[in-house]
């Protein structure tokens, strides 16, 4: 069996002239249609860097797409969005207008064994870590204190 020159061989078209060519500015092509508005594509992503970190940790590439990095920060933002509306209503039921308490977020969670220990052990250490910077500004303003009344040099 005899095997006939195709386009890729010599003697065929080379495949450069046979591709399309993308329209060339000023040439009267129809300008290219931008799906996402301009603002959420300049929209910062705040959980980007954070969000990069824990998909490698979950077994993603070191560097995954950016397009994958944003739909989970949209997701996130979304997910954050949601519970915080959730958590509006609640307080303002309870007669707090204006003012969120963690206990309203541990109520919207109850039923989330995950998230509601979670939110509990984030609470807990919230409050460790400000006892325990209350104590070192105490510690400190001791420190800085002049001793017996007279000036330090």
């Amino acid at each position: 069996a005899k095997r006939m020159p195709g386009p890729h061989m010599s003697g065929g078209v080379p495949p450069s002239a046979t591709a399309p060519r993308p329209p060339q500015p000023g040439s009267g092509a129809a300008p290219k249609l931008d799906l996402i508005k301009e603002s959420e594509s300049k929209r910062k992503k705040p959980f980007a860097i954070d969000l990069k970190r824990m998909m490698y940790g979950f077994g993603d590439m070191e560097q995954p797409l950016p397009e994958t990095v944003e739909v989970m920060d949209d997701i996130v933002c979304e997910f954050i969005s949601r519970l915080t509306e959730q958590v509006v209503v609640l307080s303002e039921r309870r007669g707090k207008k204006g003012k969120l308490a963690t206990e309203d977020l541990l109520f919207l969670v109850r039923k989330h064994p995950k998230m509601y220990f979670r939110a509990k052990e984030l609470i807990r250490m919230d409050k460790e870590i400000k006892k325990a910077n209350k104590i070192s500004d105490t510690i400190d303003a001791l420190g800085k204190a002049p001793a017996g009344g007279a000036a330090q040099t």
